[in-house]
């Protein structure tokens, strides 16, 4: 929306509110999770709805997200309405940040659980410039550590699942699915198929090296962002943001995990260690 320090504003403690009631069960009560949610999902609204009043107010709307948005046009020339402008933006709060932070926290736990793989990754960065930008180019020639986030989003993914809608009467598992019913496909347990993924438990990138490419066995046998034709939007520009911080963290710090911390994954809103994820960082010379 093309604010800066979010993250140091309310609105991010109201954006974190927010998100743990998300999943919650649904008691509309001031106390409970999910009656919380609600209360903060309205004052996010109100807070977006004064930044896109605002912005249509300038002659120039802007490249970011809002301004694509607000120049939108349907096929008849009319604009997004107030309301539909509210929800796409919390949408992709939601879209573009807490799966993405999922998704780098469980790179830094697992690849710190998994010396081998680190020093594999960390190898392999010795041969780019950690003070030169990061190009295309060189990103493409990081094969070992694109392997290692595919493994990531394979073990934890950050969204369970999806649904999708029964165009016609079918048959699956020996049961018969109604035209019109919604269904849901489970992404975790795709990605514990034993038959595609042995030893399912274990993080291990060489699944995805080129001689095996265990994700190209199978149509739909690996869907960390869905597949289809509603595949989620955001994929390529998501893997972009994982591997680049993935690089810059490699090229230039270290880090450790902190004693006396509960790793366990809670999958709700999207998996994250039960405490955090509590690191000392510090920087390689």
């Amino acid at each position: 929306m093309g604010s800066d320090g979010g993250s140091q504003t309310k609105l991010a403690g109201l954006f974190e509110e927010w998100v743990k009631g998300l999943f919650s069960i649904p008691l509309s009560l001031p106390w409970t999770r999910f009656g919380k949610a609600l209360r903060c999902r309205q004052k996010l609204l109100q807070h977006i709805e004064e930044i896109i009043l605002q912005r249509q107010q300038k002659e120039n709307f802007g490249e970011d997200a809002l301004g694509i948005l607000l120049q939108a046009r349907d096929e008849e020339g009319n604009s997004l309405p107030l309301d539909e402008l509210k929800d796409q933006i919390l949408l992709l709060l939601f879209a573009g940040h807490e799966t993405l932070t999922s998704a780098v926290a469980s790179f830094c736990l697992l690849i710190s659980q998994h010396s081998d793989v680190l020093t594999r990754a960390r190898e392999e960065q010795k041969q780019f410039s950690s003070t030169e930008p990061l190009t295309t180019e060189s990103l493409k020639q990081m094969t070992y550590l694109e392997q290692v986030l595919k493994e990531v989003l394979r073990l934890t993914p950050p969204v369970g699942g999806g649904f999708r809608q029964v165009i016609q009467d079918c048959e699956f598992g020996g049961y018969s699915i109604p035209k019109g019913w919604l269904v849901q496909y489970q992404i975790g347990k795709t990605h514990q198929d034993e038959t595609l993924y042995p030893d399912y438990k274990n993080f291990d990138p060489e699944r995805f090296a080129p001689e095996n490419a265990v994700d190209k066995q199978k149509v739909f046998g690996y869907i960390p962002f869905g597949g289809g034709m509603r595949e989620c939007l955001g994929k390529e520009f998501a893997r972009l943001e994982m591997k680049i911080f993935a690089a810059k963290l490699l090229q230039s710090y270290e880090w450790e995990l902190l004693p006396e911390q509960d790793l366990s994954l809670v999958a709700v809103p999207t998996p994250h260690p039960r405490d955090g994820l509590k690191v000392k960082l510090s920087k390689l010379d």
